[in-house]
């Protein structure tokens, strides 16, 4: 699976000497208690999609020695860059 820049994205974490093949893309934002939250989305390769059409899980894996709050869920915000208005204008 590869993380992908949404219309949403709103930050970004880039790997120190990466390219943008290594960006991160994230939206940074509060739940309903207020509380911070960093979402970023992951589109599965075709073989995932078939594996996971298949019955295989998906599994999560997390680097260190604690375990954070995580959830793994579905979107249909749309991929890349918000489109713009104009030239140099966000939408």
């Amino acid at each position: 699976m590869r993380p992908r820049r949404t219309h949403e994205s709103n930050a970004v974490y880039r790997l120190p000497g990466g390219t943008e093949d290594n960006d991160l893309w994230t939206v940074r934002a509060e739940n309903a208690n207020g509380e911070a939250i960093v979402q970023s989305t992951w589109v599965p390769t075709d073989q995932e999609r078939a594996a996971i059409a298949d019955g295989e899980n998906v599994l999560l894996t997390i680097w260190g020695h604690a375990h954070p709050p995580v959830a793994v869920g579905t979107t249909a915000v749309p991929l890349g860059a918000r489109p713009t208005d104009g030239p140099g204008e966000a939408a």
